[in-house]
C-alpha cells in the first residue's frame, strides 16, 4: 500500500513539475512581446532559426555616426558600439576619404571616426561576441572623390580577417540561421568590383519609391523605400508621420499568408536651416512607436531612427524589437 502511495506521489510530482516547466517556457516565449527587454545586446537569439531574415524588422539609426557638426547636422546621441548594445541592427554609414582612410561624415562635417579602424572592427567584434545577431549596413559616398571611396572601401572589405562575416549571396529566401553572425551591405551609390551584399538601384531623393536590390551575382529584390526628409518647419512633423505610417502599413504582415512588401523607412527629418533633426525626433519617435502598438502593425524591414538615446528613441527601438515576436 505504501508503495502505491509513493508511486502516486511520484507521478503527481512529475506531472506538476512538467506543467510548471511548460508554463515557464510559455511565459518565456511570450516575454519579448509582452514586457520590456532588459538586455537588448543579443535579442535576436530569441527568434527562430527557420524564419526568413527578410521577415524580421530591424531598428536602425539614420546617419549612425553623426554626433558632431552642430544642431543642424547631429542625428545621434550614442556612438555606434553603444547603439549595438542598445539593440540597433541596421546602420546608415556615410563615408569620405580623410587622411588616407574613410572617415565618417554628415555633409561637410567629419565625425572624428574612421570606417577601417573604428566602425568595421566594432561591427565584426560585436558579431564575434554575439553570433546570434544579424546586421545590415548601408554605405554611401558622402562627397570627395568617388575613386578614392571605391578604392579604400575595396581594401577594407577584401580583408580576409573580415570577409567571412559578410553576406555575399543575399536572397529573400535566406533563413535567419543563414544570416546570423553576418553583415549585409547595402551599397547606395558607388560600388567596388565584386561587392559583398547588394547594390541599391533607384534610390529616389526625398521621396517614397520602389528600390531594387541587386547582388553581384545578378539576383534582384524590390523593397519599398520611404526617405522623405526635407520639410519647411518642425510644424510639418505630422506630414512626415503620415509618410512613415503609410510605408509601415505597406510593410505590415498580419499573418504568414498575407501579401506585403519589406521595406526601408526613415523616421528622420529636418527643416534645414529652420528646424533640427532632434526637434523632429522628439515629435516623431514616440508617436511612431505608439501608432505601431495601437494599430498592431508588424512591419518588416528596416526603420532608420534619429536620437535613439532619447526616451522616444528608446521606446521606438523597444517597440520594433517586440514586434518581431507577435
Amino acid at each position: 500500500m505504501n508503495g502505491k502511495r509513493h508511486l502516486i506521489l511520484l507521478l503527481t510530482c512529475l506531472l506538476l513539475g512538467c506543467g510548471l516547466v511548460s508554463t515557464l517556457q510559455a511565459q518565456e516565449s511570450r516575454c519579448p512581446a509582452d514586457t520590456p527587454l532588459a538586455d537588448k545586446t543579443n535579442w535576436m537569439r530569441l527568434l527562430a532559426d527557420t524564419i526568413a531574415a527578410y521577415d524580421v524588422v530591424l531598428p536602425g539609426t539614420h546617419d549612425s555616426g553623426a554626433q558632431h557638426g552642430g544642431a543642424l547636422l547631429q542625428t545621434q546621441d550614442l556612438d555606434i558600439p553603444t547603439q549595438l548594445e542598445a539593440g540597433v541592427r541596421a546602420f546608415d554609414i556615410r563615408l569620405r576619404e580623410h587622411k588616407g582612410q574613410l572617415g565618417l561624415y554628415h555633409s561637410h562635417a567629419f565625425q572624428h571616426v574612421y570606417w577601417e579602424s573604428d566602425v568595421l572592427p566594432a561591427l565584426v567584434n560585436f558579431l564575434k561576441r554575439n553570433p546570434s545577431e544579424f546586421l545590415v549596413v548601408s554605405l554611401k559616398c558622402e562627397g570627395g572623390e568617388a575613386a578614392d571611396y571605391r578604392r579604400l572601401l575595396s581594401q577594407s572589405l577584401s580583408q580576409e580577417t573580415y570577409s567571412p562575416y559578410f553576406l555575399t549571396n543575399w536572397t529573400v529566401h535566406l533563413t535567419l540561421a543563414e544570416c546570423r553572425g553576418r553583415i549585409l551591405f547595402l551599397h547606395r551609390d558607388e560600388v567596388m568590383e565584386h561587392y559583398p551584399g547588394v547594390r541599391c538601384e533607384g534610390w529616389a531623393d526625398n521621396a517614397t519609391s520602389l528600390l531594387t536590390l541587386r547582388t553581384a551575382q545578378g539576383n534582384t529584390t524590390q523593397v519599398l523605400l520611404q526617405d522623405e526628409y526635407q520639410y519647411k518647419s518642425a510644424a510639418e512633423a505630422p506630414k512626415k508621420l503620415e509618410a512613415i505610417l503609410s510605408s509601415l502599413r505597406q510593410m505590415h504582415r498580419p499573418d504568414k499568408s498575407a501579401t506585403y512588401r519589406s521595406g526601408i523607412s526613415f523616421i528622420s527629418a529636418t527643416a534645414y536651416p529652420y528646424a533640427t533633426p532632434k526637434q523632429f525626433a522628439k515629435r516623431l519617435n514616440a508617436a511612431v512607436a505608439e501608432r505601431i502598438a495601437a494599430e498592431h502593425l508588424t512591419p518588416r524591414g528596416i526603420l532608420f531612427i534619429d536620437f535613439i538615446g532619447l526616451p522616444g528613441g528608446k521606446q521606438l527601438v523597444e517597440q520594433l524589437i517586440r514586434s518581431n515576436f507577435h
